[in-house]
């Protein structure tokens, strides 16, 4: 079974914290019905990346997705984030896991940002 984890750095601001959920409900809409979907923050606040990993496996995933809300490659991507994920999976090696990346640079996100700046409506 397929589950995907969601995870940003996290915030003191249950505002900012809040955003990722309504990120994942956003890709829950765009993938496969059946598709388990759990959102963990890095640092900061809770679920833990271990919390989000262990609520998919509970629900029987073998094989993990986990998505980076991240905009850079900085060291909690290369670093941080694949040894927590490595660690809360140490004893489950039936587990296949992708690890994607950070979201830039990238052209989507260029556009992405030259809307929100209302200089374009595309």
């Amino acid at each position: 079974m397929l589950g995907l984890l969601i995870v940003d750095h996290g915030s003191r601001r249950p505002e900012a914290n809040a955003q990722v959920v309504d990120m994942a409900a956003r890709v829950a809409r765009l993938v496969p019905a059946g598709t388990l979907i759990a959102t963990a923050h890095l640092d900061v606040c809770a679920p833990t990346i271990a919390d989000g990993i262990a609520t998919l496996l509970a629900q029987g995933v073998d094989e993990l997705h986990v998505l980076l809300y991240f905009l850079a490659d900085g060291r909690h991507v290369r670093e941080d984030i694949p040894g927590l994920v490595r660690a809360a999976l140490a004893a489950h090696p039936h587990v296949r896991v992708e690890l994607g990346g950070a979201l830039g640079p990238d052209d989507l996100l260029a556009a992405l940002m030259l809307r929100r700046a209302g200089l374009t409506s595309a």
